[in-house]
This record gives C-alpha cells, sequence and structure tokens, in this order.
C-alpha cells in the first residue's frame, strides 16, 4: 500500500511539474507581450490583462511549491501526509486574485472620472487580445485535462485561473473595439469588468479553500 501510494504521489507531482512549467513559460510571453503592446497600443484594458497573466505567472510558481511539498509522504509531524499544501495553494490563488482585481477596478474607475486619462487604442490591441484568448483557452483546457487525470483541486483552480484570463481577453475585444468606434470610455469599462471576473474567480477559489482549512 505504501508502496502504491508514493507511486501515486510521484505521478501527480511529476505531471503537476510538466503542466505547470508549460503555463508559466506561456504566461510569461503573453504577459509581456500584452503589457508591451498595452501600453505601445494605449490601450488600459489589455494592459490590466497583461497584469492578470503576470499573476497567472506567479500562481504557477506557488503552484510548482506546493506541489513538492505535497508530493512528500507522511512524517511525524504530519502524519497524514502534506496534502494541505495544495489546499493553502489554493486560498493563495484566491488572495492574489482578489488584489490584483482590486487594483485593476481602482486605476480604471480613476480613469473613468478624468477623460483626459482616457485611452485611445488602436487595431494592434485588438489582434493581441484575439491571440491571448486562443492561447489561454488552450491552457485552461490542457490544465484541466491534467487536473481530473491526476484529482488534483490546485491543478483546477490553475486552470480556472487560465480560464479567466481567456475571458478577460474577450472583454477587452469588445473594449477596444468600441473605443476605436468611438466610445473612449468603453475601454476603461472593459478594464472594470475585467477586474470584476478576476474577484468573482478569486472569491470562488478562496472560500472554499478557507472553509477546507
Amino acid at each position: 500500500m505504501t508502496v502504491k501510494t508514493e507511486t501515486w504521489a510521484a505521478l501527480r507531482f511529476r505531471e503537476t511539474k510538466r503542466v505547470t512549467l508549460i503555463g508559466a513559460v506561456v504566461n510569461l510571453l503573453l504577459s509581456a507581450i500584452k503589457i508591451a503592446f498595452g501600453w505601445i497600443a494605449q490601450s488600459q484594458a489589455l494592459l490590466a490583462d497583461g497584469i492578470h497573466s503576470l499573476s497567472d505567472l506567479m500562481s504557477d510558481a506557488l503552484v510548482w511549491f506546493a506541489a513538492a511539498h505535497a508530493a512528500q509522504g507522511p512524517d511525524s509531524d504530519h502524519p497524514y501526509g502534506h496534502g494541505r499544501y495544495e489546499t493553502l495553494a489554493t486560498l493563495g490563488l484566491g488572495i492574489l486574485l482578489s488584489l490584483v482585481a482590486v487594483g485593476i477596478i481602482w486605476d480604471a474607475s480613476s480613469r473613468l472620472f478624468s477623460p483626459e486619462r482616457l485611452l485611445v487604442p488602436g487595431s494592434l490591441a485588438l489582434a493581441v487580445a484575439l491571440m491571448s484568448v486562443a492561447a489561454k483557452e488552450w491552457l485552461y483546457q490542457f490544465t484541466m485535462r491534467v487536473s481530473r487525470r491526476v484529482k488534483s483541486d490546485m491543478l483546477r483552480a490553475n486552470a480556472w485561473h487560465h480560464r479567466s484570463d481567456a475571458v478577460s481577453s474577450v472583454v477587452v475585444i469588445f473594449g477596444v473595439a468600441g473605443t476605436m468606434a468611438g466610445l473612449p470610455y468603453l475601454d476603461a469599462v472593459a478594464t472594470i469588468g475585467v477586474g470584476l471576473m478576476i474577484a468573482h474567480i478569486g472569491w470562488g477559489l478562496g472560500w472554499p479553500a478557507m472553509q477546507e482549512l
């Protein structure tokens, strides 16, 4: 029984490392592209989306750390194993998302009340947002498949983090397109929408994890 448990733990750790490493590479590239082109194309919504991708990169690091500790077997101080590391990481992801959401909403709201600070994005921002949707939806599907295979709530939480980034990019597309059509406030409104979605997902992940602990 012990050998099987150790083998299963090793399998979960290996699969978690693999999917997290792939996610980290994708998130690093996406965050750099969205922040750079959000700045160049003058889109606050795309900049916020880039920060969201950056938070995904931080969550990947958190998942890696938790997986390494959760894979350890029982010892004298932890007779039931180290599985609660995953629960703590899920809670951490929820808190991280909530903090990111507060910052994004605050900045976008302040711009709405200061029209001279509103940004006017171009078609380049639209193209980057479309690319982000495709990349993040693929990453969500890939991570979710692995989470089901190894039965990991932590990976499932990280998959939804990826999906939230894909959805936020869809909102960015509408905001940028509306601004280009002559409604300059829509980019800031889309940014607030991204922030609210991030906050909702953060609560959905963090509250159950806190109850479990």
